[in-house]
């Protein structure tokens, strides 16, 4: 799932089908000394769709509740076709909210959420990312504009080593 207030927050999640096929992709290979588990493809697909949805999921959740869906979150209660009648009841597509790609213009459920990183920042990582390239440490190689240090009153002094100091929290 996508995670709020990061570089990554305007990606599309991966379909059920593409989580199954990473999925046994992963579990063919013998990977030495690595041990793997992996969240239900479905259950993914739902908590994407929650995240990104809008009031409209409202109703989903409330159908789906009327439907008898009940906690969830627990494996063995989750009962994903009462989701996806609920959904299609409701006349919400979730690929919608899941599987494409969002616009930065696009406005984000979370948006109104400040956390003291600008937008733009987020921008300039999302697009570093996709260059394959990420931004220095501000606490080594100084400010990367983020927008956190003015939001919060914190001045940034850089230092030897590991000793960057903030002073102001």
């Amino acid at each position: 799932v996508p995670k709020a207030h990061t570089p990554f927050q305007w990606r599309p999640q991966d379909s059920i089908a593409e989580l199954r096929e990473k999925r046994r992709y992963l579990s063919r290979r013998r990977l030495k000394g690595i041990k793997l588990s992996f969240h239900d493809e479905e259950t993914s697909f739902l908590e994407g769709a929650i995240a990104r949805g809008d009031r409209r999921m409202a109703q989903v959740i409330h159908r789906a509740w009327q439907k008898g869906c009940r906690f969830d979150g627990w494996s063995e209660h989750f009962r994903f076709p009462a989701w996806q009648e609920a959904l299609a009841e409701c006349g919400v597509d979730p690929d919608f909210y899941v599987t494409r790609g969002v616009g930065y213009d696009e406005a984000l459920p979370w948006d109104f959420i400040d956390t003291g990183i600008d937008k733009e920042f987020l921008i300039r990582e999302d697009e570093l990312a996709n260059s394959g390239m990420s931004s220095s440490d501000c606490r080594h190689e100084g400010c990367n504009d983020c927008g956190v240090c003015p939001s919060l009153e914190v001045n940034l002094e850089i230092g030897e080593g590991d000793d960057a100091l903030a002073s102001g929290i």
